[in-house]
């Protein structure tokens, strides 16, 4: 296919964001772009210095009459006790959102200005067939950026959908730098103008890489605020919010997006119903909801129903949900607007959010809420794809090949790792998919009911059928996880919730049985199977929806339950399996997928050139080193190089030494055997005489 020359506009979107947007030429066949990652501040106007919140607007320290313009500032929720520190992709948060269209090749140039740091940047739900290496995953796709280095990420996305980007080294992502992917379909029915973005975070003012490293893994409540494209406010301080303007007559589509880094968002427009038309960028029936329950990595894309909507200002509701409590998080609220008018002004009072949820909601991680509640759970297992086509095409072979594996998600008790079945996942020092061979998988420290640190990796046979029995269960489960896997989406043929009494109390799902001796809450379940063993067939599993199964690349696996997930292994790669809350992922809770590696470079597919990198060890020996050191050999510049000429003149002496030694007794002998031959012939004639 001839490329085109490169295409593409800069444009501000409906998005509002404020943040110029790279949309890729629907005419081209590849575009390229760039992201700068850099420091940033919050509540600092690049001229006029420290700002600060007044009636949704913002004013200078330094000249405090005159307005500063919101698009020059990165708000977040408007505290303004201090600024706090950013990593970011071009001074913004989020970061400037990418369109393109599917099938369209792209280049992202990734500049990493960090004076301290390496990064990567992940391209998140893009399952990067034939371009494994560009995934963006230390040290498990390629090595990390160094401060000073780019890295050109090149691929080509072939599904349409909402997408996003991030950093994927420690915890860069919940300092700031995250933003919207979205790819296009080439008949996109809503307008690119009606489209909207939202991402969802939660907001801490105490947040820095140190206090995220030590902070209680299993601990999700402390936020301040929760921010709406990078805007919220903190105790009613009147910070600006984020504003969308929906014209009633048109179609318009809003793409939410979950980039927080632990907390579970309860997401509403009072008054308004929602129509979920796709998650994690797969069609799915319409369904119509009153509110989404929103999980780290997650995406929902959905139109509003205004068939009986009058034109006014709404609110847009996002909050904290307790899913141990079945309640939100009381006084924090995440707030925007949407206008369905021509104005964009703001009213001087919002209306009062109830404590109560209502109504029906989609996603939820239990079957039910409490008899109590008035509240239709809707699990996302029960939406229904749309039979897309697209996902039937295969690079390698299928094979009748089946494997099931059981996979459990928590945190053991005698140890306390984040870990998956009991092993705690320790990144390598090797870029694992192009330095295979440098790569130690070993776990044979662990066992069913003991825990070990380890690089923990599954095999997948090339065009294999794979079976994931994703659980939480077992006497390390404490809460829900998100968990994404890369390089692919997956089916959810079923999941299994815990049951829910009146009095709010949880009955775990028996389902899976940990360990044939012990009790499940007394079982690490590292080694887990079906309690009824019909099972090991899956076809065979009550309610399991083999027919039109949705299909998500992050799924929440349920506290006290379990999801049935299914793929094929036909994307060469090693992809990343891990949990979305970050403080888990960052301590251990992640594993490798090693799928048909044996044709990973067939077609070409790691880049020449790609960096490597691994430890480095001095391989002298301690005993030379100590005999240096005495005899001052390598005390100065040079030392080893005059060691080397003094060793080599050496052995060329002793050389020389042998080869005269040798020639002199050839020689001696030689004389010898002469003169004996005289001796005989002499002999020989005075007897012949």
């Amino acid at each position: 296919m001839l490329i085109q020359k490169v295409q593409a506009t800069l444009i501000l979107l409906a998005i509002r964001t404020f943040v110029e947007a790279f949309v890729c030429n629907e005419t081209v066949d590849y575009c390229s772009t760039s992201l700068t990652i850099d420091y940033a501040f919050t509540m600092i106007d690049p001229e006029k210095g420290q700002v600060f919140a007044k009636d949704r607007k913002l004013y200078a320290y330094s000249d405090p009459d005159v307005e500063i313009a919101v698009e020059n500032v990165i708000t977040a929720d408007g505290w303004n006790n201090s600024t706090f520190p950013l990593l970011t992709a071009n001074q913004s948060m989020p970061g400037p959102p990418i369109f393109l269209y599917q099938n369209q090749t792209i280049t992202i140039i990734v500049q990493n200005n960090l004076l301290n740091e390496a990064v990567t940047i992940h391209w998140h739900g893009i399952d990067q067939l034939g371009s494994p290496a560009m995934d963006g995953v230390g040290f498990v796709t390629q090595c990390p950026i160094l401060p000073g280095q780019f890295f050109n990420y090149t691929f080509k996305p072939r599904f349409s959908g909402s997408y996003w980007y991030h950093s994927h080294v420690g915890n860069q992502r919940d300092m700031g730098l995250y933003g919207a992917f979205v790819v296009l379909k080439q008949d996109e029915e809503v307008p690119l103008e009606n489209q909207y973005i939202i991402q969802l975070q939660e907001w801490n003012h105490m947040y820095d890489p140190n206090t995220l490293r030590s902070a209680n893994i299993k601990n999700t409540g402390s936020s301040k605020s929760i921010l709406i494209n990078g805007k919220g406010e903190f105790e009613n301080n009147e910070a600006p919010l984020e504003v969308f303007t929906v014209d009633k007559k048109g179609s318009h589509l809003f793409r939410m997006i979950g980039v927080g880094s632990a907390d579970t968002f309860l997401f509403s427009i009072p008054g308004i119903p929602l129509i979920v038309k796709e998650t994690d960028g797969y069609p799915v029936v319409p369904q119509k909801v009153d509110k989404i329950l929103i999980y780290p990595a997650e995406r929902y894309d959905f139109e509003l129903d205004l068939e009986n909507i009058l034109e006014g200002m709404y609110n847009i509701t996002v909050q904290i949900f307790k899913e141990r409590k079945f309640e939100t998080q009381e006084n924090l609220v995440g707030l925007g607007l949407i206008k369905i008018t021509n104005s964009l002004s703001i009213p001087a009072a919002l209306t009062s959010i109830k404590k109560k949820i209502n109504s029906s909601i989609l996603n939820c991680p239990f079957g039910n809420f409490p008899d109590d509640e008035n509240v239709t759970c809707i699990p996302v297992s029960f939406l229904l794809s749309q039979n897309d086509k697209r996902f039937n095409f295969d690079v390698l072979r299928s094979t009748p090949e089946s494997f099931t594996f059981f996979l459990n998600f928590g945190f053991p008790k005698s140890e306390g790792y984040s870990s998956i079945n009991g092993r705690r996942f320790i990144l390598p020092t090797v870029s694992a998919l192009s330095q295979p061979s440098e790569l130690d998988t070993s776990c044979a420290n662990c066992t069913a009911e003991t825990s070990c640190e380890c690089t923990h990796a599954l095999d997948l046979i090339s065009g294999s059928e794979n079976i994931m029995v994703l659980s939480n269960v077992g006497n390390g489960a404490t809460i829900s996880h998100p968990i994404h896997m890369h390089g692919h989406t997956f089916e959810v043929l079923k999941m299994g919730f815990p049951s829910v009494l009146t009095n709010g109390s949880l009955i775990p799902n028996n389902d899976i049985q940990c360990s044939p001796t012990l009790p499940n809450d007394k079982s690490q379940c590292n080694n887990a199977s079906w309690r009824n063993a019909t099972w090991d067939d899956y076809r065979t599993i009550p309610d399991i929806n083999l027919l039109n199964p949705v299909r998500k690349d992050t799924i929440v696996v349920p506290y006290h339950g379990y999801a049935i997930i299914r793929i094929r292994a036909t994307n060469p790669g090693v992809w990343f399996l891990h949990c979305h809350i970050d403080r888990h992922l960052i301590n251990g809770m992640a594993l490798m997928l090693r799928e048909a590696v044996e044709y990973i470079n067939i077609f070409g597919d790691l880049p020449e050139g790609l960096s490597t990198c691994r430890n480095f060890e001095f391989r002298t020996s301690a005993k030379q080193i100590s005999n240096d050191e005495q005899s001052g050999i390598n005390n100065y510049p040079g030392s080893n190089l005059i060691t080397g000429l003094i060793v080599t003149s050496v052995f060329i002496l002793l050389a020389l030494i042998i080869i005269i030694i040798c020639l002199l007794l050839k020689n001696f002998g030689t004389k010898n055997g002469i003169l004996r031959l005289r001796e005989e012939r002499e002999d020989h004639q005075m007897k012949s005489m």
